[in-house]
């Protein structure tokens, strides 16, 4: 179920929430959120559910068996993790490298065996369209990170398999994240308080997110996908226009979704790791990838980077360290050459950064930006083809070999020339420096004394008025029209 659907937003949620909050005892409010959460996730793909839990409880076993010193005991549940992750998204692609392969692909076709037998003892259960559960990646992450702290002894083992599960299958986290750790949560899942400034706050930051993956994201989507039924994505003009329009997609799907994930999770008294901070506004790569999908990044820093050695062991072990950890980003991606190539393109301009450090910045701050957002681009055209027969036609035609303008490129430029100002200006810092400026006029602070004031009311009112509106247009726009599944919903 996503997010950004009429059926989540006006039936799910106030019907979540309404039963969360007519419990006091917590214990009843996790058993309440953890029951939502199981069926939100079964409503997707019901014949995973039981591996969900049961992976689940393995590895709620499995972290007691943990002893510091003792690397076998982390081994076995990462590897087990892994292993897990890689059947279901890389068999198929390994298999094939190897000339192996079948109609639907070994992993699929045997899922489907199961379902059939299940279903002949008295299930009722549909075959998955797709092999890959959903949320597995995110899901396998949060558990590795878990042993991994276990065994470094940052968090206890959780002695309670239902607090687990809830940390695992929360639902406003399950499906894309961010990889929220154990140990940023493991406290609130038994202790933690939403009160009305929480839920207000989660509210808004649930809006704004929705607001940009409906008003914006989709709405690139469409643009992208009339300029390819046009043919026009080959022309000079049309292919640039659909890179631009990708590259702001991409952005306002995932980050979108990201601030309601975070704003749900404020709404239930949780409070998730940010995961985006202005990326399109860094000046070299390297501070890019400090901005966005800022949980993965850490993630890989963390149990991958450092754990090779990081930056310790000389500049040449460096490297190497990068190489591996940019070839694993571009796999966790998706099994297909073209994320591979993604991942091995960022490698090579992180390593040029480093090794060009001194000459790039004695360039204008100016230039430090279009040159990091032109290499974007290129990085986006890698990452949005998974063909290389299209990926191919869509770098040529960014060179010109596809002509200069396809017949309706113009049109669409101009249609969506306000759509790409709008994304422009949202990629910037100024909207969050005018809701700041807003606030402190107001005299609203972080630590707020709770007296009230003309200005407090104030800034409480054009709050929830703008909430008002954006959800009022989110409505209007999803109305007779389905919202495009997110992009990283894959992953």
């Amino acid at each position: 179920m996503e997010f950004s659907s009429l059926y989540f937003l006006y039936i799910w949620l106030p019907f979540v929430l309404a039963a969360y909050y007519l419990v006091r005892d917590m214990r009843w409010k996790n058993y309440i959120l953890a029951g939502f959460s199981l069926f939100f996730y079964a409503m997707g793909q019901p014949v995973y559910l039981l591996m969900l839990v049961g992976l689940t409880y393995i590895n709620f076993r499995l972290a007691a068996l943990i002893r510091p010193g003792d690397r076998i005991s982390v081994w076995k549940p990462v590897a087990l993790n892994i292993g897990v992750l890689a059947l279901f998204k890389y068999l198929d692609f390994f298999l094939g490298l190897l000339g192996i392969s079948t109609a639907d692909g070994l992993m699929l076709t045997i899922t489907g065996r199961i379902v059939q037998g299940l279903n002949l003892i008295g299930f009722d259960l549909k075959a998955p369209a797709t092999v890959l559960p959903m949320g597995i990646s995110f899901f396998t992450f949060s558990m590795i990170s878990y042993q991994v702290d276990v065994y470094r002894g940052r968090v206890e083992p959780e002695p309670s398999f239902r607090k687990l599960l809830l940390y695992v299958c929360l639902f406003p986290k399950i499906l894309q994240g961010p990889i929220v750790r154990y140990e940023q949560i493991g406290f609130q899942l038994a202790h933690r308080h939403a009160n009305p400034q929480t839920v207000f706050e989660g509210g808004f930051r649930f809006t704004v997110g929705l607001a940009k993956k409906v008003l914006l994201a989709d709405y690139c989507g469409k643009a992208i996908s009339e300029l390819s039924a046009m043919g026009a994505d080959t022309s000079f003009v049309g292919a640039w226009l659909s890179a631009i329009l990708f590259m702001f997609r991409i952005y306002f799907d995932f980050s979108g979704y990201s601030d309601m994930a975070i704003g749900l999770g404020s709404m239930f008294g949780f409070g998730f790791c940010e995961n985006f901070d202005l990326p399109y506004t860094a000046r070299s790569i390297t501070e890019f990838w400090r901005r966005w999908h800022m949980s993965l990044g850490a993630f890989f820093r963390d149990y991958v980077y450092i754990p090779l050695g990081g930056n310790r062991l000389g500049f040449g072990r460096q490297i190497l360290n990068l190489l591996i950890v940019w070839a694993l980003t571009g796999l966790w991606h998706g099994a297909s050459w073209n994320y591979v190539l993604w991942g091995l393109y960022f490698f090579g301009l992180l390593v040029a950064e480093k090794y060009y450090k001194g000459l790039l910045a004695r360039i204008p701050v100016v230039g430090q930006h279009v040159i990091t957002l032109l290499l974007l681009l290129i990085g986006w055209v890698l990452f949005s083809h998974e063909g290389f027969r299209e990926l191919g036609a869509a770098l040529a035609g960014m060179l010109g070999f596809g002509g200069f303008a396809a017949t309706g490129v113009w049109l669409k430029l101009v249609n969506t020339l306000p759509l790409m100002v709008a994304c422009t200006v949202a990629c910037t810092g100024l909207p969050r420096q005018v809701v700041e400026q807003w606030r402190q006029l107001c005299g609203i602070h972080d630590e707020d004394n709770g007296q009230a004031s003309p200005w407090k009311v104030a800034y409480l009112v054009s709050a929830f008025l703008l909430m008002m509106l954006l959800l009022w247009l989110c409505t209007v726009s999803m109305v007779g029209s389905t919202s495009a599944p997110s992009i990283y919903g894959n992953f």
